[in-house]
């Protein structure tokens, strides 16, 4: 879920005037016996502003709302327009933080913002130098970085979506099950934690199927699938279409998360996702997808995300966190 920032929400106004500091005292200190424990939060350039104070503010929101692990999505971004990464010095304020609360964090490794321009390169040679090269860029973090000795670390996140769509040509599968393979290898063996990434079902047709490209990918890599529900650009009938994967997951007991959309998509201009325009999903839609995280047999159901359409200044967001977790 690699949306731009909501256009009907300035990040660097995200959560001003809200009091953030009062809504985290104001909210259970404990979870409620079933609830969503993890959330993805999404970092973008203009958290760089944020002083330590309100990293920490923000963190006590989610630990109020029942949250006991975060996915940082990704610790900066290349590639575009804007590079970026999050410094050393607010990473340890972060993984603190979250100590102190008795909270858990997965780090998402950096991103190379090309990825989706890449995946509709139809010359496959560029596609597989550019593989290479963001390979290189994420295991070179992962190998310079300390936080994976940290004792709020929860191992790390790959912070690319895989898609049937993209893959449909055997020789693109290929490429990607050999670059996950020399991805996953080397996190799993200086974590002793198989990395996670997420997958989704694309509504584009073509002749490959999810369950199938995953079927083989877990032949070739150790890893960790989270499941996107896509209810929150699709409906409740994305479940329909992602049924194959779980059930295939299931059979072969592979692990898995499942990603509970928290938002719905609102009209856009364009549909190629660079006019992505969301407002905070209603209490009941959430409560019918929770039904079904409930008898999913997932590792875990995860939040996407708490930051903004929880803990944002929107009135969908505040209606949605009163009913917090709708049950």
């Amino acid at each position: 879920m690699q949306a731009s920032a909501p256009a009907s929400i300035d990040r660097r106004r995200l959560l001003q005037g809200l009091g953030v500091a009062a809504l985290a005292a104001s909210l259970p200190a404990c979870a409620p016996a079933w609830s969503v424990q993890s959330t993805f939060w999404q970092l973008w350039p203009s958290h760089l502003g944020l002083n330590p104070q309100a990293w920490r503010e923000r963190i006590a929101a989610m630990h109020g709302l029942g949250f006991r692990e975060i996915i940082i999505q990704w610790v900066g971004a290349s590639g575009g327009a804007q590079p970026w990464q999050l410094p050393a010095s607010t990473l340890a304020l972060v993984f603190e933080e979250a100590e102190r609360l008795g909270m858990g964090l997965q780090l998402g490794l950096p991103y190379d913002e090309r990825w989706w321009r890449q995946l509709g390169n139809a010359d496959d040679a560029a596609l597989a130098g550019f593989l290479q090269e963001a390979q290189a860029q994420a295991l070179a973090y992962a190998r310079a970085s300390t936080i994976a000795g940290h004792a709020a670390f929860r191992g790390w996140y790959i912070p690319y979506e895989i898609e049937q769509y993209s893959w449909a040509a055997p020789e693109r599968q290929s490429h990607l099950a050999r670059w996950l393979r020399e991805m996953s290898d080397p996190l799993l063996q200086q974590t002793g934690r198989v990395p996670a990434i997420s997958t989704y079902h694309s509504k584009l047709p073509g002749p490959l199927s999810l369950a199938d490209l995953w079927n083989g990918l877990l032949d070739a890599a150790r890893l960790r699938p989270m499941l996107q529900d896509g209810v929150g650009v699709s409906g409740m009938a994305a479940y329909d279409a992602l049924e194959p994967l779980h059930r295939m997951l299931l059979a072969r007991r592979v692990p898995f998360d499942l990603i509970v959309e928290l938002f719905e998509e609102l009209p856009s201009e364009r549909q190629d996702g660079t006019t992505f325009n969301a407002r905070s999903a209603d209490s009941a839609r959430v409560r019918r997808q929770l039904r079904i995280a409930r008898r999913y047999r997932a590792q875990s159901v995860v939040a996407f995300a708490a930051d903004p359409w929880l803990i944002g200044p929107t009135p969908e967001a505040e209606r949605l966190r009163r009913d917090w977790p709708p049950s």
